[in-house]
C-alpha cells in the first residue's frame, strides 16, 4: 500500500510539472500574442534584419515553458513571428548590412503600443526555435520525418530540408547549418517563393523573384516619387549644415532646419542596457547618431552627435564643399580625395565603398551596383 502511494505521489509530480507548457508543434500559428507569453518575464519585441528583415520577433526568456512534439526546449531559444507592414521596406536591406533593435514590455498596453507603432499584428504567424546540439537537431529531424515524410533538400545549404504541407497551410524549414527550424503559417505568403538569410531562397515553383521582392518590399516609396528633398551640406571637414560630430548635440539637431520627418529611437541589448541612440528618417533614408551624456539618453542638451548615414543621395538633396558630387564614378573621386587617402580597395574591385583616412572620423563613401557615387556616412571614432 505504501508503495501504491508513493506511485501516485510520482505520477501526480510529474503530471504537474508538465502542466502549462505548450506544445509549439500543435500551434495553429495564428495565436494571439497575448495567449502565448507570460507578462512576469522579461519580453522583448525585436527587429532583427539579419535572422529576418520583414517581420517581428517576440524572443521567449522562458522556453522551459514549450516543448516540441514532446521534445523539451529549455535552454534554446524560441521566437514567435508577427506580421509587421511597417517594415515592408528596402530601405534598410538595400543597403546591405544588419539593423538589430529590441523593445522591452511589462504589459498588454506597451505590447499594444508597441504593435501599432510597427503595424503589426496582435498575432503569430510562425515560430523558430533553436537547435544549438546535434542530439536535439537529430530529435526534431526525427520528429518531423514521422509527421511529413522525408524533406526536400534545400539546395541553399548543405543539410537543409523543407516541407511545403499544403493541407496544414505550413512551410517547414529545418536548417541545421544555423541551428534553426522554422515553422509558418504559410496562409498570406507567396505560394511560389520563400527567402530568408539561414535559407536562402526557396522555389516552390514558378517563383519569380523579383515580383516576390517587389511584394515584400511594397511599402517603399522610390526616390524619385519624393518630394521637398532636405538640402544637406557637408562640409569640407566632414560636418553637416553646421552640426559639427563630438560637439554638437541632440537639442542641436532638434532645433536645426534638418530635423523634419524625423523619428527618436533608442535600441536595447538583451540585458536591456543603451545599445544606441539615434534620429531616423525612413522617408528621406538618412539617420542621426549619439552618444548619451552623463544624465543617460533623455538629456538631449547632453547627448553628443557622433554620426550620420545619408543612404540614398537620391532621396536628398546633398552638396559637397570639398566638390564631391552624387554619381560621380571612383576614379574621379580619387581625384579630389587623393588615392593616398583612401584605405583599402581604391579601385572598388573588391568592395562597394572607398574608406577616407582621417584621424578622428571612420568615412565611407558608397557606391551602387553600376559603381556610382550614391551613399555615405561618417562616425566619429571612440
Amino acid at each position: 500500500m505504501k508503495y501504491l502511494y508513493l506511485v501516485v505521489c510520482s505520477l501526480l509530480i510529474i503530471a504537474c510539472k508538465g502542466q502549462g507548457k505548450t506544445d509549439l508543434s500543435t500551434l495553429r500559428l495564428n495565436e494571439s500574442i497575448e495567449d502565448l507569453i507570460d507578462f512576469k518575464n522579461k519580453n522583448m519585441v525585436e527587429v532583427n534584419t539579419v535572422e529576418y528583415p520583414f517581420c517581428l520577433f517576440i524572443e521567449i526568456d522562458n522556453s522551459e515553458k514549450f516543448t516540441f512534439d514532446g521534445i523539451d526546449l529549455k535552454g534554446q531559444k524560441v521566437f514567435f513571428q508577427i506580421n509587421s507592414e511597417r517594415l515592408k521596406t528596402d530601405s534598410i536591406t538595400k543597403f546591405g548590412g544588419g539593423h538589430f533593435d529590441m523593445q522591452g514590455f511589462k504589459d498588454k498596453k506597451e505590447l499594444a503600443a508597441i504593435l501599432k507603432k510597427q503595424k503589426a499584428d496582435p498575432t503569430i504567424y510562425g515560430f523558430r526555435i533553436e537547435m544549438k546540439t546535434p542530439a536535439l537537431k537529430k530529435e526534431i529531424l526525427k520528429k518531423l520525418e514521422s509527421r511529413y515524410g522525408k524533406g526536400i533538400k534545400n539546395p541553399n545549404t548543405d543539410n537543409g530540408l523543407y516541407w511545403n504541407v499544403k493541407k496544414d497551410n505550413r512551410y517547414i524549414f529545418y536548417a541545421p547549418d544555423y541551428d534553426r527550424l522554422i515553422i509558418l503559417n504559410n496562409i498570406n505568403l507567396s505560394k511560389t517563393c520563400y527567402w530568408d538569410a539561414m535559407n536562402g531562397l526557396i522555389d516552390f515553383g514558378g517563383c519569380d523573384n523579383e515580383s516576390y521582392t517587389k511584394e515584400l518590399t511594397k511599402n517603399r516609396t522610390d526616390s524619385k516619387d519624393i518630394k521637398d528633398k532636405p538640402v544637406i551640406k557637408i562640409d569640407k571637414n566632414w560636418n553637416i549644415n553646421g552640426l559639427t560630430l563630438g560637439t554638437s548635440t541632440e537639442a542641436d539637431f532638434v532645433k536645426s532646419s534638418l530635423n523634419k520627418n524625423f523619428e527618436r529611437i533608442t535600441t536595447v541589448d538583451s540585458k536591456g542596457d543603451l545599445k544606441e541612440l539615434m534620429q531616423q528618417n525612413t522617408y528621406n533614408n538618412f539617420h542621426f547618431y549619439f552618444t548619451a551624456g552623463k544624465n543617460g539618453e533623455n538629456d538631449q542638451e547632453n547627448n553628443i552627435l557622433k554620426g550620420y548615414a545619408i543612404n540614398d543621395f537620391e532621396a536628398v538633396e546633398v552638396s559637397f564643399e570639398n566638390q564631391l558630387k552624387k554619381g560621380m564614378k571612383g576614379e574621379d573621386v580619387l581625384k579630389i580625395i587623393g588615392k593616398n587617402d583612401v584605405v583599402g580597395d581604391p579601385g572598388l574591385k573588391y568592395s562597394n565603398y572607398l574608406e577616407i583616412k582621417n584621424p578622428a572620423y571612420k568615412i565611407n563613401l558608397i557606391f551602387d551596383d553600376n559603381k556610382l557615387f550614391s551613399s555615405m556616412y561618417v562616425l566619429k571614432k571612440e
